[in-house]
């Protein structure tokens, strides 16, 4: 059950995340100059918390040793990032007024969650496939 949740949020973090930051790109990226110097670093490091989003998936997906502290801090990232977009964007936002305090807290809670299952399991980092428990018996 560990490995699918692992394996959910590997899915969730190597897909989520990118596709948030393309829509991102591909509605400011025509009107960047306009927007300014502030914008293009908003959306650096929004592709930066991207780029650690899909590291830490790749981690999780292949059971690497180091995939849950590189996800605590992509989802850290995410929760960061999502909260900074509510409150203190340079950038188009299609959100409505008066629901940016209900989706930062759904932001920060989606992530706290992964977070303390990560922590609840990270004397679990890698779980071992059917071959390999077979290939240790074999003599």
């Amino acid at each position: 059950m560990v490995r699918l949740l692992r394996l959910l949020l590997a899915a969730v973090l190597l897909i989520l995340q990118p596709m948030n930051f393309a829509a991102a790109v591909s509605s400011v990226l025509p009107m960047l100059a306009f927007r300014g110097p502030l914008a293009a670093t908003e959306l650096l490091v929004h592709g930066l918390v991207a780029a650690l989003s899909v590291a830490a998936g790749w981690a999780l997906w292949h059971s690497r040793p180091h995939g849950p502290g590189l996800a605590i801090l992509a989802l850290a990232g995410i929760a960061a990032s999502s909260v900074q977009s509510l409150y203190w964007s340079s950038l188009p936002s299609q959100t409505q007024p008066g629901t940016e305090f209900l989706l930062a807290a759904f932001a920060v809670a989606h992530s706290a969650v992964w977070i303390a299952f990560l922590y609840g399991t990270s004397h679990v980092t890698s779980i071992p496939d059917h071959e390999h428990k077979l290939s240790n018996h074999v003599t």
